[in-house]
């Protein structure tokens, strides 16, 4: 249930490295288990922040709840990009939604 969207400015060398990374990342954080974690990523993308076209990201997180700590939950997601992409904490954005059981769909049915 849990989603994160990772969209970039910049080429990705090892998408399926940072994909598990991010899988990984977003369990430990959140609580959740691994296998309903689902992560993209979308590379190159054209993009600025603050009328600049350095290195960015923004990342859209989604889940049935959210982090009760969500400083924490931000902070292991920029380490993340920071890590993996070399992009600083503040050329990052992060939303997160907490959606409803009955909005999210899985396996023919809602949560």
């Amino acid at each position: 249930m849990p989603y994160l969207n990772i969209v970039t400015n910049q080429s990705i060398d090892d998408e399926s490295a940072l994909l598990k990374a991010a899988s990984q990342t977003v369990s430990l954080s959140s609580g959740k288990p691994e296998n309903y974690v689902m992560v993209a990523v979308e590379a190159k993308a054209t993009m600025l922040m603050g009328g600049s076209d350095a290195p960015t990201a923004f990342l859209d997180y989604r889940a049935l709840g959210l982090p009760a700590d969500r400083k924490a939950f931000s902070d292991a997601l920029c380490t993340l990009i920071t890590e993996q992409l070399g992009i600083a904490g503040d050329r990052i954005y992060i939303s997160m939604t907490d959606s409803e059981r009955q909005n999210w769909g899985w396996n023919h049915s809602t949560f």
